[in-house]
């Protein structure tokens, strides 16, 4: 990996390594469990899922709910995004009271209802916006403050640096960049030139996110890069595994290892929401994650889709462990278990529950 070119002040004040690899903060999906078992697997620094400033400032209670931090829970991140720039200083001053090591600023989320509210990606038109609302933020706390974006609404609209000097001036020590434009589906490759090129523009450091599945996905961005460190996003679902790989170069799975740590979601899961209702819904997906790459999955995959249960999934975790020993399956590999095609177009909420995506920023920002 070729070396940084920008002083990563940011890794110090948060105690993370060189280089660091991080874990999104995944809409509908990155609640502590799902985020202890990356961090126990490599993932250096994670993040809430994004949080609407509008519910923050009505104090909703499912979005103080989806705050809760775990005792386990070394280093933590918090996302937000609103509708305006003094919203957004509402919102941070409530979260800088609040036990998190560092706060970012969402202008990358291409999700429709997101975007019609002036949120997410909906900011990247107006860069003087950007300015504003990082300012609000900055002054509304001292703990270390990022900006997610992407390249640009789409291919009239490119104002990634614009928003970047935008983001600098108004006080944002780091920024992640999301290799593509809000008009991009998951089928249209992350443009590693222009991340090359913003990262040259830059004076804070860069963290890369898009398509990052693996360890040679991770060398390969920073080395056309540059860029201080790599963001995952949906190489983590069902493959926590997959910041050890990035980090170490371990490529393979244990029967074992898999079935201790579904089992351990599992129980963080139960212990979290209880064994039925909204948990139990909330794991399924998960669990459809987890079962990617191993053979004769399909029984597997439409039990979990009739369960109730948390602990009845349990079993039936124990159950297909016990088949593939019998059959005499000891690993799957930990890069992601698809062709290169298909993988990158890979939509995640085409394999999540209906009954409970609640998608991104579903809470506050419909009817306030």
């Amino acid at each position: 990996m070729i070396a940084s070119t920008t002083e990563n002040v940011f890794t110090k004040r948060l105690g993370l390594p060189y280089a660091p690899v991080i874990l999104a903060p995944l809409a509908g999906v990155s609640d502590h469990p799902f985020r202890r078992a990356c961090a126990r697997h490599g993932a250096d620094l994670t993040y809430v899922e994004m949080i609407s400033a509008t519910a923050m400032v009505y104090e909703s209670r499912r979005t103080f709910d989806m705050l809760k931090r775990h005792e386990e829970e070394k280093i933590l991140g918090v996302q937000i995004t609103g509708k305006s720039a003094e919203e957004v200083g509402q919102a941070v001053a409530m979260l800088d009271k609040m036990p998190f090591d560092t706060i970012d600023i969402n202008m990358g989320c291409p999700v429709n209802k997101v975007v019609k509210s002036g949120c997410g990606s909906g900011i990247l038109k107006d860069p003087k916006r950007v300015y504003e609302t990082t300012k609000a933020a900055r002054a509304a706390t001292s703990k270390p403050l990022s900006v997610k974006i992407r390249l640009g609404w789409d291919r009239n609209t490119v104002t990634w640096p614009e928003v970047l000097d935008a983001a600098e001036q108004g006080g944002a020590e780091w920024i992640t960049i999301h290799g593509r434009l809000r008009s991009d589906d998951y089928g249209v490759a992350v443009n590693l030139d222009a991340m090359a090129a913003l990262k040259q523009r830059a004076k804070i450091p860069v963290i890369g996110n898009g398509n990052v599945f693996s360890r040679d996905d991770a060398i390969y961005m920073r080395e056309r890069t540059g860029v201080d460190g790599v963001m995952v996003s949906r190489g983590a679902l069902g493959n926590p595994w997959v910041f050890h790989d990035i980090k170490h170069g371990k490529t393979d799975v244990s029967v074992d290892q898999w079935e201790q740590l579904v089992l351990d979601h599992l129980a963080w899961q139960q212990s979290e929401y209880g064994d039925t209702g909204s948990g139990a819904v909330c794991m399924r997906k998960h669990l459809l994650w987890y079962a990617k790459g191993w053979p004769a999955a399909k029984k597997l995959r439409e039990s979990i889709s009739h369960t109730a249960r948390i602990s009845d999934c349990a079993d039936l975790v124990r159950e297909y462990a016990a088949e593939l020993r019998t059959a005499g399956i000891e690993i799957r590999s930990t890069v992601w278990p698809m062709d290169l095609e298909n993988r990158f177009q890979w939509d995640p909420k085409y394999d999540m529950d209906r009954q409970l995506d609640r998608g991104v920023g579903d809470d506050g920002l419909q009817g306030v």
